[in-house]
């Protein structure tokens, strides 16, 4: 409870402004819902007046005015109240986005590298737009349906407390049948959500999928990890249904079936004139809608379950810890890229361990070693994507966190395998690099990257508009505006993940072109994956398990006998590697003499 209390008061504490308009709402909403019982208090005065005559008739058409004026009040006053909590809603989620935008452009880089994009769009977008929801309709609904109950209770108990009180039993009954399956079900409710991930992500593997289950003439069923994931939710459905399904019966019963305590009972007490037919009429007409309210109630706490959900992910990010920019320094004199004892976790896996080597300016740096050795963190900590456990990373002699990150981040590039594109123009996908070149700046740099004469023949050219990633560009293309973004931006430090580890002959030679341009009297730390683009480095740094164990240039390592020239040696091997004596026979190969 106490979580939720501190997750609400976060989410109202985002706009003062907001607060005071649903305050507001809830008021006038709640004076609406009073006005709703109006026209029935004045249905039970006439009916009152007819069963004890004489009566006047020009009393009945003021009776019925009035409960004309109780309904054209309920009308206005909830339509402004509903105005009233949706321009708060809005603010409040205009507060909370801007907030959220805010908090993102501080945290540090490496963020985002643990955290998806779907994440962060689910929490911007659907998170959000549900708070809204709540918001604008169940919040201001709850100052009515929590005390308008009460105050109908109290009033009824007036003309007959038996009455009363078996009015408000079905309710009493359906709120601990509530509890009592709220407290069955929270042990539950975790199990539901992770069968739920689970059984999404498989059905996306199996989207993603498809083409290789084709390709291997694979059915639905033999799937196998996809059939389990969704049998699973299945039976737990099947299940849990089963199981609370006495008590959703027991509840609806309760809240539909009021009628079953009060006309009995009231039936007895009007025939013994223990009460007169107008009262017992106001309790069928009145105190039977006590149990409206209460399935209000119901909506909004599985609605708030939800919501705290969202509200709880908003806190995390907000929570999130920010890189601090106290740096001092506008500018450095040279850069010289060096790391001292540097060593760096990610949770409680240390991937890096005492960590020393030195770039210097203008000449090409090589990282090399098996998958998770450390290679990628090493180029992501240069720019404080994460700040480091111990020791210190230096640019021209001055610690990283000593400069501006402005000036940081101006002095380093990355050109990623992965390239994001924006859903936007070509040209603006390029000019974020600077964004206050011009546009012939931009298709220069665009010929330098090999870029651009496939664009030119795009239909609308330099303003075509593509994908999120660049979704009508091949892989290669993509490279190439990721090179034309980085010589638009002319960081004097390049830092290179290996961009044509995957790219076909004709696009691998365009980018190796295109980074002829990029690379020139920068100073580069390449992230390699294929040895033989590396040789002529000025050093290589081997890593192996978060550690250096080899440096030199190519020949000295090989020389070494260590472990890069095991990996050389396994490089020349797949390099060498042909169809086997045995396949050429049975195929009647021709064999092929190589250059």
């Amino acid at each position: 409870m106490k979580t939720k209390t501190s997750s609400i008061k976060r989410l109202l504490s985002v706009s003062k402004k907001g607060n005071l308009r649903i305050a507001l709402s809830a008021l006038l909403m709640f004076i609406s819902s009073l006005c709703s019982l109006g026209p029935f208090y004045i249905a039970y005065i006439i009916i009152d007046k007819a069963m004890n005559p004489p009566f006047i008739a020009t009393e009945f058409y003021k009776l019925g005015w009035i409960a004309a004026l109780f309904i054209l009040f309920q009308v206005i006053l909830s339509g402004i109240a509903m105005k009233q909590s949706h321009i708060a809603a809005y603010n409040i989620l205009y507060d909370l986005r801007v907030d959220l935008a805010k908090k993102m452009l501080r945290l540090p880089l490496g963020y985002y590298s643990k955290t998806s994009s779907g994440v962060i769009k689910k929490i911007m977008m659907g998170d959000i737009e549900a708070i809204e929801e709540f918001l604008a309709h169940n919040l201001v609904d709850l100052a009515s349906a929590l005390f308008l109950p009460i105050l109908i209770f109290v009033w009824l108990a007036t003309f007959n407390i038996p009455l009363a009180l078996l009015s408000i039993l079905p309710t009493v009954l359906g709120v601990a049948i509530q509890r009592i399956r709220m407290i069955i079900d929270a042990k539950k409710l975790n199990e539901f959500f992770k069968l739920k991930s689970n059984m999404n992500i498989t059905i996306i593997d199996f989207i993603r999928g498809m083409p290789i289950i084709k390709a291997f003439n694979q059915s639905v069923h033999s799937f196998k990890q996809y059939k389990l994931e969704a049998d699973k939710y299945r039976d737990f459905w099947i299940a849990w249904t089963k199981s609370a399904g006495p008590f959703i019966a027991l509840y609806t019963i309760l809240m539909d079936g009021g009628i079953l305590f009060v006309l009995p009972v009231g039936m007895y007490m009007f025939l013994s004139n223990s009460i007169t037919l107008t009262t017992f009429l106001m309790f069928m007409f009145i105190g039977l809608g006590l149990a409206r309210f209460m399935k209000q109630l119901n909506g909004f706490g599985s609605n708030i379950t939800q919501i705290l959900k969202g509200v709880e992910k908003i806190n995390a990010i907000m929570a999130e810890q920010e890189i601090e920019d106290n740096g001092i320094y506008l500018a450095v004199e040279n850069y010289d890229v060096e790391f001292n004892n540097v060593s760096f976790s990610y949770g409680p896996k240390k991937i890096l361990d005492n960590i020393n080597f030195k770039v210097k300016e203008k000449t090409i740096t090589a990282l090399v070693g098996p998958s998770g050795a450390g290679k990628t963190t090493v180029g992501k900590l240069i720019p404080r994507f994460w700040d480091i456990d111990k020791g210190e990373i230096t640019i021209g002699g001055i610690n990283i966190k000593n400069i501006k990150s402005e000036t940081l981040m101006k002095s380093v590039s990355f050109v990623f395998q992965d390239v994001f594109m924006f859903n936007d123009s070509i040209l603006e996908n390029i000019r974020m690099g600077d964004t206050s070149i011009s546009e012939q700046m931009v298709i220069e740099m665009a010929q330098k990257a090999q870029a651009h004469d496939f664009i030119t023949k795009l239909k609308n050219g330099y303003n075509t508009v593509i994908g999120a990633n660049g979704t009508y560009l091949s892989g290669g293309e993509k490279q190439r505006i990721a090179i034309a973004r980085a010589l638009v931006k002319d960081s004097p430090i390049i830092i290179l993940d290996e961009a044509t580890s995957y790219a076909d002959t004709e696009n691998e030679a365009k980018i190796q072109s295109a980074l002829n341009f990029l690379l020139k009297n920068k100073t580069v730390i390449i992230i390699a994956h294929r040895l033989s683009t590396i040789q002529h480095c000025n050093q290589i740094l081997v890593f192996n398990e978060g550690q250096i164990i080899e440096k030199g240039k190519q020949n000295e390592l090989i020389a070494n006998n260590g472990f890069y020239k095991k990996m050389w040696d396994m490089h020349c091997s797949s390099v060498d590697w042909t169809i086997g004596d045995n396949l050429k026979k049975e195929y009647k190969l021709q064999e092929v003499k190589t250059c």
